[in-house]
């Protein structure tokens, strides 16, 4: 299978299992409702809205991450189209950046926020509420990031350099000596004629 079907159906299948699971949650919890245990005392399904990015940084910012999510498919895009010859790790961390994207995306256009309801605590830390495209977008980064550090510069090393040295030109043999001229032109010398 080729890198680009690859990424295209990473992305289409994640943005799509995003937005489901999301409508998925928010049609059991009615707005206000109470949380739907999974692992009590550490997973839960709730329900609640993010206007910002990322496990609700930088919440209130109105559409300005509307208009950042849209012009981010395109430049992502982008960037893995000028990859001649993609590494998998480039793919799959790409395309699951892709799939994120889109899924909150569609959520932005269709309701001005996000929608989150995956619910992790322990004790008295509560992690701020996320989705699988929060998810998507920190595992494609993270994969991108490891690539970069530490697979990047080896390849690199195992490319060969351009050789900047001219070509030289052979050395001439020292262990054979240049004929004399009458002898190049004329052949060896004839003996002179007996008088």
């Amino acid at each position: 299978m080729s890198h680009r079907l690859v990424f295209v159906l990473l992305a289409l299948i994640g943005a799509v299992s995003d937005l489901w699971t999301k409508t998925w949650a928010f049609d059991r919890i009615p707005p206000g409702g109470r949380e739907i245990p999974v692992i009590p005392g550490f997973f839960s399904i709730g329900r609640t809205t993010n206007e910002g990015i990322v496990f609700g940084l930088f919440a209130g910012a109105g559409s300005f991450f509307q208009v950042v999510s849209i012009l981010a498919v395109p430049i992502i895009l982008g960037i893995y189209w000028a990859v001649r010859k993609p590494r998998w790790i480039v793919t799959l961390s790409l395309g699951l950046v892709m799939a994120g994207t889109l899924g909150n995306m569609v959520d932005r256009i269709e309701y001005g926020h996000v929608r989150d309801f995956i619910k992790f605590f322990w004790k008295n830390h509560t992690w701020p509420l996320f989705n699988l495209a929060d998810s998507y977008i920190s595992v494609g980064v993270i994969l991108l990031s490891i690539d970069m550090l530490f697979f990047d510069d080896k390849r690199k090393s195992r490319e060969p350099e351009p050789s900047s040295a001219k070509p030289t030109e052979p050395m001439p043999r020292i262990d054979v000596s240049e004929p004399d001229n009458a002898q190049k032109a004329d052949g060896p010398a004839a003996a002179p004629p007996l008088s």
